[in-house]
């Protein structure tokens, strides 16, 4: 290896190492964010958009008896339908994950896993998949 391939090479270790710590830091700030706007709230499902295809069929909540959950700061959870439980938020190729290890009322193990399409102080998008469809869930925190 030559003196200028060297020199190069450790030029370009000296911007590569900054922006990778960087993203290890936004990466820990987003979570440390998204906890603080998911803990403590109610959140009531207002309505469901399920895809099959191309065809889109949406459910409304609104005005009636319906799913809640709590998450809260000590990162266990809790759902009208007495599911109990814990969660953690994490971030997989860069999209942001509520992951929720929980028992039914009956005692049985219930695990899922959520992707977070958008998260704000009152509203909240979630979505999963399942066999065939891609069902979104549209959550409030006021009633």
């Amino acid at each position: 290896m030559t003196t200028k391939s060297i020199f190069a090479f450790l030029l370009s270790l000296l911007f590569l190492v900054p922006f990778s710590s960087c993203n290890k830091e936004a990466a820990a700030t987003e979570q440390s964010v998204s906890y603080q706007l998911l803990a403590e709230k109610t959140w009531y499902l207002e309505y469901t958009q399920t895809t099959i295809g191309s065809n889109t069929v949406t459910k409304s909540y609104v005005g009636q008896a319906t799913y809640f959950i709590n998450y809260l700061k000590n990162l266990t959870t809790l759902d009208s339908d007495g599911l109990i439980g814990t969660y953690v938020l994490q971030n997989t190729n860069n999209q942001l994950q509520i992951q929720v290890i929980a028992k039914t009322p009956n005692g049985n193990a219930s695990t899922y896993q959520y992707e977070v399409v958008s998260l704000g102080a009152r509203n909240m998008i979630l979505s999963y998949s399942s066999v065939n469809s891609k069902i979104q869930l549209f959550f409030s925190t006021q009633r």
